[in-house]
């Protein structure tokens, strides 16, 4: 029975199993949120995915009110606005970001904007002065606006109000118990806003070493926006397996996905995987809202509607991840073969025009810029090809002087595939969904959009994976499931739901008739998807500290030593952007590319060697590989005498000790005995002491 009924004694027991429901529901979600916190506390220790810190500094800059421009520039993007786009310049001082979809970025930098409450270390004073025509009036009215309606109040009251107005109509009035799930979110909505609302001003400014645990903005990241997607997702999981299935099912379907490693670790890395996720469940939900209502043939508009949002939300999804946006082919054909030949093929043109209003705004702002829809994102297909290992296409100030060709691109797929199906990220809890889930491509279920929706599920995870193998994906750090671009993630949660389904039927077939035994079944099944992730959090870490490569008080006092509109040169840009703030250039391809961004673009004040490259293999990856070019200057430290940087400082051992340079002077051997891990090099000698 989903709704009360006018009688009295059943009225009651609705009310009373719906309180039940709603009891379970908070108490199964605390304490799921509890595990997911205890699992970052202990496993989280930095940042240390490069498009993570890309994505992290755009949406500091949106706040700054500087709009979708980056501190992390690439030399392809130079070369872009300059010879695509028939710019006079570059644009160094304000690059636009031609390279991240804007939705992460975008709602990142919402909430920087909200707990940074308005001070964001715009830098030195000039800066500071600057900015104060542009974007002072609109900091100066929306801290107004904050600080006049007391939101930590409003947030407050609005919760307590909503819970007191649902307990009350649980237990007196007639509610269908099926919207207490959405009761519960909007709640929890007010919570976390709540949260968000009293949290204290969060600071950009990379403390000392000495003090130094993890920046402040990065646990950001992972508390206020990693884990809440979780929940989230977990939430939309159960919806999804309720109304195709039914409660255990959505049940067993949330917790598998919400306890897996793979997801665990996909919630703490920063990356915007979590964000794509929800916008694709929440596609698949309204699917499945449509299909029902559709069959039973009422609410025929309604339906028709819902499947435009389902349009939608893979426009949304498409604008985190641009390869997401091969989910709306399955979304379209799905919807075509329910309403049929005529009236489907209007729905699909209505679907595709509504994908298309969701990110043409987008697409015609990168083709402003850079006369391409996508930016850069188009030249992705085209790196880590025989011709362009690595990050070379990237680093490249004319690329017009590269040759890819069909067959190096057709080695690069088939060695991603190769690669995707003999790694193993789906361990850790995640292979337990995707074992159940294969099993259930072979079962046919009784409901029709059950089965429509299984074989939606699969036409996705070929297309993603097929655009996994085309692009490529990054590599994983040690120890790490997460890994930015691994699009397979996004179907993980249908996964779940048809996994779950899928057991409930092998338990089902057994005839047992005590309640008991099934579930144990389901407890040891649980616990099989958990004991990894609990295994990780009894012992250390997934991964060690972020360095090296990356150690933040240390990027930041050496940036620190730049002025706000000085450019900088680095094998790690993405981590100068986040942690030092400084506009800091992909370390060009060859040295006269370097020269070539010196003389023509911006004076290169600065160049910073991290062990990116001086901890690279010197056969393999210097003399032989990407870095070739540069194999003089990273393998034996010696740089060609028309170099225009002259003086700087070489960072010794593990604590990083300075040691004074000057580059066409010997080096003493003693002051080198813990290894060179950095080398900091300038053309201003106040900046080397």
């Amino acid at each position: 029975m989903n709704i009360f009924c006018a009688q009295k004694p059943e009225g009651q027991h609705a009310s009373q199993r719906a309180a039940i429901i709603l009891l379970r529901g908070v108490t199964l979600a605390g304490v799921t949120a509890v595990f997911l916190w205890g699992y970052a506390a202990t496993q989280f220790n930095g940042l240390r995915h490069p498009e993570a810190m890309d994505q992290a500094q755009v949406a500091r800059n949106l706040a700054r009110g500087d709009g979708f421009t980056t501190r992390f520039i690439r030399p392809l993007s130079i070369w872009r606005l300059t010879e695509r786009s028939g710019a006079r310049d570059a644009m160094l001082d304000r690059h636009p970001d031609i390279s991240n979809p804007p939705a992460y970025p975008t709602l990142l930098g919402a909430l920087f904007y909200i707990v940074g409450k308005g001070g964001l270390n715009y830098g030195d004073a000039a800066a500071s002065d600057a900015k104060t025509s542009s974007v002072g009036w609109r900091s100066w009215v929306a801290r107004g606006f904050l600080g006049l309606f007391r939101w930590p109040i409003l947030w407050a009251a609005l919760a307590a109000a909503w819970l007191l107005v649902v307990v009350q109509q649980a237990w007196f009035l007639r509610v269908p118990a099926a919207t207490l799930p959405w009761h519960a979110a909007g709640i929890l909505l007010c919570v976390v806003m709540l949260a968000l609302s009293w949290m204290p001003a969060t600071s950009f400014k990379v403390g000392p070493a000495i003090a130094f645990t993890v920046f402040g903005p990065d646990r950001f990241l992972i508390y206020a926006l990693g884990l809440p997607l979780v929940l989230l997702n977990g939430l939309l999981v159960y919806l999804i397996g309720r109304r195709l299935f039914d409660r255990r099912a959505g049940t067993v379907a949330a917790l598998l996905f919400v306890a897996s490693e793979t997801t665990c670790q996909f919630a703490i890395s920063g990356l915007s995987t979590m964000l794509a996720t929800t916008w694709v469940c929440l596609a698949a939900l309204a699917l499945v809202v449509a299909a029902e209502w559709r069959e039973a043939g009422r609410n025929v508009r309604a339906a028709v509607a819902l499947a435009l949002t389902a349009a939608a939300m893979v426009g949304g999804a498409f604008l985190t991840e641009y390869a997401a946006g091969w989910l709306l082919l399955p979304t379209v054909i799905l919807c075509w073969r329910w309403w049929g030949l005529l009236r489907g093929a209007l729905v699909a043109l209505g679907m595709a025009l509504v994908f298309l209003a969701v990110t043409g705004p987008w697409l015609a702002r990168n083709y402003a810029v850079s006369r391409s829809f996508l930016g850069l994102a188009p030249y992705s297909v085209m790196e880590r090809t025989p011709a362009m290992p690595g990050n070379m296409l990237q680093r490249t100030l004319d690329p017009k002087t590269l040759r890819v060709t069909a067959a190096g691109m057709l080695r690069k797929a088939t060695r991603n595939a190769c690669q995707l199906c003999t790694d193993s990220p789906w361990l850790g809890g995640a292979g337990l969904s995707v074992a159940a889930f294969v099993a259930a491509i072979c079962y046919r279920f009784r409901r029709p959009q059950a089965n429509q929706l299984k074989w939606f599920v699969v036409c996705g995870a070929f297309l993603l994976f097929a655009a996994m193998c085309v692009v490529g994906v990054e590599p994983r750090p040690d120890g790490s499931f997460a890994q930015a671009g691994n699009l397979l993630v996004l179907v993980l949660p249908l996964m779940a739901v048809f996994a779950a389904a899928m057991i409930w039927v092998w338990l089902d077939a057994l005839r047992s008739g005590e309640v008991f035994q099934r579930h144990a079944a389901i407890a040891l099944l649980v616990v099989a998807a958990v004991l990894p992730t609990a295994a990780r959090m009894a012992g250390s870490p997934a991964g060690q500290p972020p360095y090296p490569p990356y150690h933040p008080p240390a990027l930041a006092q050496i940036a620190g030593g730049l002025e706000q509109q000085e450019l900088m040169a680095s094998d790690q840009p993405w981590a100068v952007a986040w942690y030092g703030d400084r506009r800091c250039v992909w370390l060009p391809y060859t040295i006269e590319q370097f020269y070539k961004v010196n003389d023509l673009h911006r004076h290169v004040a600065a160049m910073l060697l991290t062990p990116i490259t001086l901890n690279a293999r010197l056969l393999t990856e210097v003399m032989n590989g990407e870095w070739q070019p540069w194999s003089p200057v990273f393998g034996f430290m010696q740089f060609p005498n028309s170099f225009p940087l002259r003086t700087g400082r070489l960072f010794v051992g593990l604590d990083l000790t300075p040691v004074p340079w000057q580059l066409f002077e010997a080096m003493r051997i003693k002051d080198l005995a813990g290894g060179i891990n950095m080398a900091f090099i300038c053309d201003r000698k106040r900046w080397a002491d």
